[in-house]
């Protein structure tokens, strides 16, 4: 926490008010409502809200493209862009109420796939066994059911 005293000052630099051909595209009262302060400071706290979802992909994939070739990085991008898309869905239709859905890949890798656990046969059945704890904070049971009966696709 800083002291009032300590805090750094922000200045808005805008050309809003100032020159008239910023605003000519808009209607008078879209004009009006981006020449009052609080518009201006909204508009300047979302800055950054944009590059969420690159550091996502980012995270999620890889920043720099593995092949010399323009075709072949554009292939592997738009595989990873459609896997990026799935891993949200999945966040937001099954793990929603166990891992926060605005959390990165290697937040939600870290939390729900790097666990200690066992995977052996038993009666021609595959067990996955693992801590109560993992169970009971991973909600795993939950999950598998979720997994098990997808919600259906709205269209």
């Amino acid at each position: 926490m800083l002291l009032d005293f300590a805090r750094p000052d922000n200045v808005i630099l805008t050309n809003i008010g100032v020159n008239d051909e910023a605003l000519k595209h808009l209607s008078p009262k879209e004009r009006e409502h981006w020449k009052r302060a609080e518009t201006l400071i909204a508009s300047h706290h979302g800055r950054g809200a944009d590059e969420r979802p690159h550091r996502g992909l980012k995270d999620f994939g890889f920043e720099e493209l593995p092949f010399k070739r323009f075709p072949a990085n554009q292939a592997f991008y738009y595989v990873m862009l459609i896997g990026f898309f799935l891993f949200e869905c999945f966040k937001r239709d099954v793990t929603f109420d166990v891992i926060p859905t605005v959390s990165y890949a290697s937040t939600f890798r870290r939390k729900a796939v790097d666990f200690a656990a066992k995977i052996v046969t038993q009666s021609r059945q595959i067990i996955l066994k693992a801590t109560k704890a993992v169970m009971e904070s991973l909600k795993l049971v939950t999950l598998w059911e979720r997994c098990k009966h997808p919600p259906p696709i709205m269209t």
